[in-house]
Parts: structure tokens; sequence; C-alpha cells
């Protein structure tokens, strides 16, 4: 199975988690085994396959659904190859052929408004990654050492964690505040911007009653630097 790495994003303790879409325009998210994790390691500057923008083939895969995460397929890393990286303006073209102007095209009615974000009951849902056509201004927040997204969805302004690994030094944790500026002007700018959308695993959050797949931001496209080390 080839596909082009769209979604890069940090996890804890040097983790990472990655997707992208195969040549039909389908999500795909890679995974392996709890005790094969992905790590930064694997990442193309660390001599690893993964860099936003590389076609990789991922040899013989399985798929292994899960609700919302239909997009689930289990992989081995040593059997997987690079086949090539495009070029910012094929990447940005391609991305922009595969997005949606809504979310609930992405993600279809299971996902509901949850005070200021989105999220989506556990174990419900029909996809947990998308590509997201921006059509209103959005702007980057940093709250308590965490990276938000506010973006209109033409109901109301929701606030979103954004995962994009390029805003994050090695730890994952210290937030690279000159990247967040340069974006933050880019975007108040009128650079078009395309996001790519997932929802996590299932976790509860405080004063809630259940677990739930909590929408966030993977990554951050613009239009005028599609691809490299900095969104």
């Amino acid at each position: 199975m080839k596909i082009l790495i769209n979604h890069l994003t940090r996890m804890r303790e040097g983790r990472i988690c990655v997707a992208g879409v195969d040549p039909r325009g389908r999500h795909v998210r890679p995974v392996t085994s709890s005790t094969h994790k992905l790590t930064r390691m694997m990442l193309t500057d660390r001599g690893g396959p993964f860099e936003i923008g590389a076609v990789l083939d991922l040899g013989e895969v399985a798929a292994v659904p899960n609700a919302p995460a239909t997009e689930d397929y289990r992989f081995s890393v040593t059997k997987t190859k690079r086949v090539k990286r495009l070029d910012g303006d094929e990447y940005f073209h391609l991305l922009d052929r595969v997005a949606h102007d809504d979310l609930e095209s992405i993600f279809g009615p299971d996902l509901k408004r949850r005070k200021d974000t989105y999220a989506v009951d556990r174990g419900e849902g029909s996809a947990s990654l998308g590509v997201l056509r921006v059509k209103r201004k959005v702007d980057l927040t940093t709250r308590y050492g965490r990276l938000r997204l506010k973006l209109n969805d033409g109901k109301a302004t929701i606030s979103l964690p954004v995962t994009d690994i390029r805003f994050v030094e090695e730890n994952h944790e210290t937030i690279r505040n000159d990247v967040v500026e340069e974006v933050r002007w880019r975007m108040k700018s009128g650079v078009e911007v395309i996001l790519m959308m997932g929802l996590t695993r299932p976790f509860q959050v405080k004063d809630d009653d259940d677990e739930r797949h909590w929408l966030q931001v993977n990554g951050i496209c613009l239009a005028d630097r599609p691809l490299g080390s900095r969104p």
C-alpha cells in the first residue's frame, strides 16, 4: 500500500502518530503493536521514512478498524520504503483535492459540539481523519504551555489543540514560539490555509461523564510554504 504522509503529530514520551492518503484519496493510519511504538527516531531527519510530503510504500498491511478510527492499518516499519517526496505545489494541490469545506463532511453527524470544541462519543463515528479547507481566518494561541487553534466553523468559534510536530522542540513539550508567531503572521496576512484534522483516542476530560474522541488539529499547511521543517 502506498500513501502520501500529511499527518505527523507529537505524542507523549517522544512518540509520534503518522497518517496519509492513498492514491484514491482515502486516509490511512499506519499502526504498530503496543510493543513497537513509533518514535521521533523514525523521522526522516533521523534516518527514518516519515516526513510530511513523503510518498511511502508500506508493503503488506492489514486493516484493523476500531470506530471511529476506521483508517487504521497494521504495518511493519522495517518493510516500509520511501518512494519519493512531492514538491510543495504538488502537495498543496493534492490536499486541496481531498479537502472538505466543513467538519460534518469529514466526521459525519456523530461529531457533536462540546462547549468550545467537538467530540465523538466513544466507539461511534465512521472517520477519525480528514482535511479541512479553511474559509475564515484562523489564529493560534498558547495557553498554559499548550498550543491551540481558534477556528470559526460557521456556527461559532471553537478552540482546538494543535499536535503538529513541527511546532514543538524534540521534547514534544516546549513550544517553538518563533514558529508560532511566524505562522500567525502569515495567517493574518491572508495566506490560504488547509488543516489536517483528527480525532483522539478516547479519554475523559474534567467534568464530563464519559470518555470521548476529541477533535484536534494534526497539521497546518499554508499555501506560501506547503512543506518544510516549519509549517
